[in-house]
């Protein structure tokens, strides 16, 4: 498949203003505990299954096709049928090794698992071993379908100088190759899915499915013969979706960051504040920001202080500041800022319940 495409070159600018405006922001980072999609609190006990690959295409040693003007060239292909087990595989080992950090789970590891699974095929009860290792569950995956495509792009001739220029100056300094920017895309999609199911009734307790599709450019010459692996595309694919199994079922803490207000009035309780924030003195830039705010009703003083004590881990005392903040001025921002508080707070409680149960 071949594809036309057009340079663009509006990017930079953009890059640049989002660059020079987080520059000049003062900020805090506050934290919270996001509570499990799942509430498997009485799963903790995990046998984890190695992933199974159900539908592959195959692999034919598929040439890809070059062909622009006069120029015809042909590459292998970087997909291979193998890749979809080795995905599968670092899936596995990836998924393992992060519901073991997380310290949420007691883990049977997928080799065992997978040993007592298979004598399930020969008619062996063998998931009262996995019982008697203290299984409550069983995690199963497998990827539903794999997919490539790999095509070319032809852009524009290439820009040369024009090796007269110098020895002529009147001809133009720049002219167009014989040769196009020519580039490969390699795209990668994959739909996989889990669950988790009880050892003992067969209940499904939790289940999801993804589906990503992810590209990658390559910048063709001539010396190309075969085109990079494709596995490393698969990967990244599969394991955006493993981190979001992760955050189905465990507790994640989550990090933000928060502008605080500015304000030009030149109080030297506020300003110290700001200076404090910068140099990561978050205490003493609260108290600042509490005598500017207690002293003189500073709107930008009572929002920041909330703020960072919410940044120094006193959330309660950051929801009572920022609420009667709230009550003086009636304003939107406090009162999103609030609703958010509020809700980090609900939040962090769901995930200790879950945590501690």
């Amino acid at each position: 498949m071949i594809r036309y495409k057009k340079k663009l070159s509006y990017l930079l600018l953009l890059v640049v203003s989002l660059l020079v405006l987080s520059a000049c922001s003062t900020t805090v980072t506050v934290s919270y505990l996001q509570p499990a999609k799942y509430d498997i609190t009485k799963y903790k006990n995990l046998a984890i299954a190695s992933m199974e690959v159900d539908d592959i295409p195959p692999y034919a040693n598929s040439l890809i096709t070059v062909e622009y003007d006069d120029f015809e060239e042909q590459v292998f292909s970087g997909y291979n049928r193998r890749i979809a087990y080795n995905v599968a595989e670092t899936f596995t080992e990836e998924l393992y090794d992060d519901l073991y950090k997380s310290s949420y789970f007691n883990i049977i590891k997928p080799s065992i698992t997978d040993g007592y699974l298979s004598g399930l095929k020969y008619g062996v009860n063998s998931l009262n071993k996995l019982r008697d290792l203290g299984a409550d569950a069983i995690l199963v995956s497998q990827i539903d379908s794999i997919d490539y495509n790999e095509y070319t792009i032809i852009g524009d001739y290439k820009v040369i100088r024009n090796p007269d220029y110098y020895s002529d100056p009147t001809q133009d300094e720049y002219i167009e190759d014989d040769e196009r920017e020519v580039t490969i895309v390699q795209q990668a999609t994959i739909e996989f899915s889990y669950k988790i199911v009880d050892i003992d009734t067969g209940e499904i307790i939790a289940s999801d499915s993804f589906k990503k599709t992810l590209t990658h450019d390559i910048d063709y010459n001539e010396d190309i013969v075969t085109l990079p692996s494709m596995e490393p595309i698969f990967e990244k694919a599969i394991l955006y979706g493993e981190s979001q199994i992760i955050e189905d079922l465990a507790p994640q803490y989550i990090s933000t960051t928060i502008t605080l207000k500015k304000n030009k009035s030149g109080n030297p309780y506020f300003d110290a504040g700001m200076d404090a924030t910068k140099k990561g003195s978050l205490r003493v830039a609260y108290d600042s920001f509490d005598t500017a705010w207690t002293n003189s009703k500073l709107y930008e003083a009572g929002y920041n202080s909330a703020l960072v004590l919410e940044a120094l881990g006193e959330r309660d005392l950051a929801i009572d500041r920022m609420n009667e903040v709230y009550n003086y001025f009636s304003d939107i921002d406090s009162y999103e800022q609030l609703s958010r508080m509020e809700q980090y707070k609900y939040n962090t409680n769901v995930a200790k319940d879950q945590i501690t149960n």
